[in-house]
């Protein structure tokens, strides 16, 4: 079976404003950033559902890359002009500019991070797809926007849905997105990234009610599936 590759996209922000203007949008401290470390974060609406993640890096001129998943390209430069007009800074799509070695969707999978892709932008809170796990979000630095959700999510232990590896036999994988039922019909959460792992198999990153979250059989699109519950390679953070 082919493995299918997780196609990425590059947004590029140039200009004396560009770190200045990413530090009071995203969740990640952008004074981490080195051309010799790059850092992940996402850039989230106000009431903290996120737009878009991505991976940074930058050069010794302070130009910025932001690695994305293609299908969002559009949305996150969008976003991202919306709150840049009184900043220094052009942003562009550097699509096809700039090469980084393939990953496929079941290796990205299987590390315990679900991207964020046009189904799924403004979806969930970082904290329920455990970017708090992950080093997304520096509950240290100032003011950004989305930083009021998602700190009280964090000091006060309000995350109700969180994100785990699930496999079950299936011979393509659900949308991102797509909604997950109890086998009472009610609804128990998202899925956030899918990978087919062979002709009968399918591994899940689903986000899932916390009462749902040792669920055994689940219903997708219509259909029944029973459930195996895999582990991820972080412990999901249980308090602040």
């Amino acid at each position: 079976m082919k493995e299918t590759i997780d196609p990425r996209g590059y947004i590029q922000l140039s200009g004396p404003d560009s770190r200045k203007f990413l530090q009071g949008q995203v969740t990640c401290d952008m004074d981490q950033l080195t051309p010799e470390h790059s850092i992940c974060g996402a850039q989230c609406t106000p009431k903290g559902r996120i737009i878009f993640l991505f991976k940074a890096s930058c050069d010794g001129e302070d130009n910025i890359v932001l690695e994305t998943h293609s299908s969002i390209i559009d949305i996150a430069i969008a976003s991202l002009k919306k709150y840049a007009v009184f900043f220094k800074t052009e942003i562009t799509d550097a699509s096809g500019q700039i090469e980084t070695p393939p990953i496929t969707d079941l290796q990205r999978l299987r590390t315990g991070s679900a991207d964020i892709t046009a189904d799924t932008s403004d979806l969930f809170i970082p904290q329920m797809i455990n970017l708090d796990a992950l080093g997304y979000i520096s509950f240290k630095k100032g003011c950004y926007t989305g930083q009021e959700i998602i700190a009280r999510a964090h000091y006060r232990g309000a995350v109700k849905r969180r994100m785990h590896h699930l496999q079950i036999a299936a011979s393509q994988p659900p949308k991102p997105g797509s909604e997950i039922h109890s086998t009472e019909g009610r609804t128990i959460g998202n899925i956030a990234s899918a990978a087919q792992v062979d002709s009968k198999t399918v591994e899940l990153l689903a986000v899932l009610a916390d009462k749902s979250s040792d669920c055994t059989d689940i219903e997708l699109d219509g259909q029944l599936y029973s459930v195996t519950h895999l582990s991820l390679p972080y412990e999901i953070p249980t308090g602040p």
